[in-house]
């Protein structure tokens, strides 16, 4: 297994207030991203929304307008090699020759690179991404999977202590997914941080604790996975009779917020169970009869596209 040579103190990644523009359009506006040791950290938001240019500046591909930089405390504008020392990537997809095989892009990356790389590591980068046994074929009859497998390779020749990678899960299927997974998992175990740039939600929520959504440049959350799932469990929907008269008791009930009639039902947010007590008190003595009254089964898909596009249109009940 690929073990990690660790050295310098600070965090793996911290920018502050990060502005990218492209004439006079904000491609990032004021992003703060700070990704602590040995975690895989999710980057999501909808193509466009400014990732690989975040990336790019992260990997010193593309100047900032604004903002600062830190990778394990050091500034790439002050010393752009030292500050990438123990970071590796890949951004849209891995740049790879085709006409060599998986075992000499490797061996030549080692060569080009000068980190004091031999035979023997390739041949176990080869085993940690499951690709001995096709190492001496040409890249050009790799599958799509086996070609990301190889872009990852690439990155642990340098012996990273910081991997990001940009939209890794593009173009796999179902058992190339699950096998990245794997994979980053096991290297987050070794020691090495993950920054996973996605627009998949489920790929970050099955391997991230922590995320950032991003959204037209600008982060819109930042914080635990959980907190979303825990934003997404909180919502009720309710089918009565009187459905105007049935979302105005709710409107009026402590704890109860968010009211809204959407297709036919009642749809609120709940603070606390003894929310719902009160709301079945207040709809009986309305003489509101109660035909339905179910969790709403919200996803995080839900609560990213809300995040990131705004709620859908309903029609709200003043409170």
């Amino acid at each position: 297994m690929v073990q990690v040579v660790r050295d310098a103190a600070g965090a793996p990644i911290e920018a502050r207030r990060l502005t990218k523009r492209y004439r006079e359009v904000p491609a990032v506006d004021g992003v703060d991203v700070t990704v602590l040791p040995g975690e895989i950290y999710g980057f999501l938001g909808p193509n466009g929304a400014g990732k690989t240019t975040t990336m790019r500046m992260l990997l010193g591909l593309v100047r900032p307008d604004a903002g600062t930089i830190r990778l394990f405390g050091r500034d790439p504008k002050e010393d752009l090699l030292a500050a990438l020392k123990g970071v590796a990537g890949i951004i849209e997809e891995p740049r790879l020759y085709s006409y060599l095989s998986g075992r000499a892009n490797l061996r030549m990356l080692a060569d080009f690179d000068r980190s004091g790389v031999d035979r023997a590591f390739v041949e176990e980068v080869l085993e940690t991404v499951e690709l001995r046994d096709r190492a001496g074929d040409r890249v050009r009859e790799y599958s799509q999977g086996m070609r990301q497998r190889l872009g990852i390779a690439a990155c642990l020749v340098r012996r990273p202590r910081l991997l990001m990678l940009d939209e890794p899960a593009n173009g796999l299927d179902p058992a190339g997914i699950r096998y990245l997974r794997r994979l980053l998992r096991r290297l987050s175990a070794d020691g090495i941080t993950v920054f996973l740039s996605s627009h998949l939600l489920a790929e970050v929520q099955e391997l991230c604790a922590r995320v950032a959504i991003v959204a037209a440049g600008r982060i819109v959350y930042e914080g635990e996975i959980d907190e979303l799932r825990a934003r997404a469990g909180r919502r009720y929907r309710l089918t009565a009779a009187a459905l105007e008269r049935a979302a105005s008791v709710c409107a009026a009930v402590p704890g109860i917020s968010d009211v809204a009639i959407v297709d036919e039902h009642v749809t609120f947010a709940v603070d606390a169970d003894e929310a719902l007590l009160a709301l079945t008190r207040g709809l009986a003595e309305a003489d509101i009869a109660i035909l339905a009254l179910v969790p709403e089964q919200l996803t995080l898909e839900r609560v990213f596209f809300e995040l990131t596009e705004g709620p859908a249109e309903r029609e709200t009940v003043p409170a």
